[in-house]
């Protein structure tokens, strides 16, 4: 089962590149194959939700942490053998008896280019089955693991075809055609579907080297997964991995303290602390190394987001609308029962204030009603947080606080508990010199 993640969320967490930005997925995409790439691609689109998968995949993740790893395969053998196992005209097909007249004169003249083919695929996927069978049977006697027990598997499967009798063929050497004709057959016909699966398993290898890989070379590290009806995640020094010199914050979030409520000025770190809450647990749905001292969770049905809310234009959609509908949505999935992780920035933010406040007040007072949920919002109106704390104690009151130096604002993104008293948009506007530029030096001149 995925977890529920919609395009907005991807785009919010710059999950996949968009228009030249960097993305989380490129942090990972290092594959050493094109098919470990398309494979990671699809484990970024459809997260995991459940927790004996995902515990699974990162105890891989994590052994290879520990153990690293390098990919002994050329990239070259599985393009020459996907190129051979592409040919699947059956008229490709090589038949025992005498040459063709056609292959005959082609032998003659040195030109039987579809033979050579068929003999440089055959020799790239024994170099592919022989490098693999290594690589099991040095895993069997290898410290115990769940990937080790999976590598046995893949090894005793593997034993069970005609796959496992194939030589291995080096394609400079002289083969007969009787030879070539078998191992062909049994190739790219008898055992064709059960060697794209020994690929499949070898990408999956690819992407857990390149997963462990990225872990050491960005600090990241494996998430726990919680048992049971736990309902809780904690998040222990969590940064954006975009951001080179991130700060790091950590919060803990229950069934008591299901909403998180932060304030704060403009540009004191509010959507990338939230983005980084969003990230971490995106990755960690997936069993993937996470942009934090440690992460521990209950994995949730759904993860959405509203921090770079477009309108619509077409749709004839104006912002405070598509605010809305985005929390419409949500509380359509909340009415399913669906354990979900919500962060939405600046509530209602496209219309009046008096709106917004009573609108974030509301929203937030019925979605504490639901504790298997987590929850993280945020708003410029501090009065909303001041009247919440009033009649909901229980939510966790968070800012990012501003320093004020020599009358210049300055931010440590450190996150402290309470609702922020900073209100330094005005002092802003004034050092820019906004104020100075519109003010006419000689009115009389108008």
């Amino acid at each position: 089962m995925s977890l529920l993640v919609d395009k907005q969320t991807l785009d919010d967490l710059s999950i996949f590149a968009q228009r030249g930005k960097a993305s989380v997925f490129q942090l990972f995409n290092n594959t050493a194959t094109v098919g470990g790439s398309e494979l990671l691609e699809e484990w970024f689109t459809y997260p995991l939700s459940d927790a004996a998968a995902i515990e699974k995949r990162t105890e891989t993740i994590g052994y290879f942490i520990d153990h690293p790893t390098t990919f002994p395969f050329a990239s070259i053998w599985f393009d020459q053998a996907l190129f051979y196992l592409d040919m699947t005209d059956e008229r490709s097909r090589l038949h025992g008896g005498n040459k063709s007249f056609k292959e005959r004169i082609q032998s003659l003249l040195g030109a039987d280019t579809e033979y050579r083919k068929i003999v440089s695929g055959i020799s790239s996927c024994t170099q592919i089955i022989h490098r693999w069978k290594t690589l099991l049977a040095d895993a069997s006697t290898g410290a115990g693991s769940r990937y080790t027990e999976q590598l046995a598997q893949f090894a005793t499967t593997l034993r069970q075809t005609a796959l496992d009798a194939l030589p291995l063929i080096d394609e400079k050497q002289r083969i007969k055609r009787a030879d070539v004709i078998r191992y062909d057959n049994i190739l790219r016909f008898e055992e064709k579907d059960v060697f794209r699966r020994l690929l499949r398993d070898i990408y999956m290898f690819d992407v857990y080297l390149t997963a462990a890989q990225a872990a050491r070379e960005h600090g990241f590290s494996m998430p726990s997964v919680y048992q049971g009806e736990m309902e809780e995640v904690s998040f222990d020094h969590v940064f954006h991995p975009l951001i080179e010199g991130a700060k790091s914050n950590s919060i803990h979030m229950d069934k008591t303290h299901n909403i998180t409520f932060l304030t704060g000025a403009n540009m004191a770190g509010k959507s990338t602390f939230m983005k980084s809450l969003g990230i971490a647990l995106f990755l960690a749905h997936m069993g993937f190394p996470v942009p934090a001292r440690q992460l521990v969770f209950s994995p949730r049905n759904g993860l959405y987001t509203s921090i770079n809310l477009p309108d619509n234009i077409q749709m004839g959609y104006s912002h405070f609308y598509a605010e809305v509908l985005r929390v419409k949505k949500v509380a359509q999935q909340l009415a399913e029962g669906k354990k979900l992780f919500i962060i939405f920035d600046e509530m209602f933010r496209g219309t009046n204030v008096k709106d917004a406040y009573e609108g974030t007040v509301e929203i937030a007072s019925r979605l504490y009603q639901h504790p298997r949920c987590q929850f993280v919002l945020s708003t410029h109106i501090l009065e909303a947080g001041e009247q919440l704390r009033q009649s909901h104690p229980h939510i966790q009151y968070v800012f990012l606080p501003t320093v004020m130096k020599d009358g210049v604002p300055t931010y440590t993104y450190a996150l402290q508990k309470g609702i922020t008293e900073d209100r330094h948009g005005m002092v802003i506007i004034e050092n820019e010199g906004i104020i100075d530029l519109l003010t006419l030096q000689n009115p009389t001149q108008i």
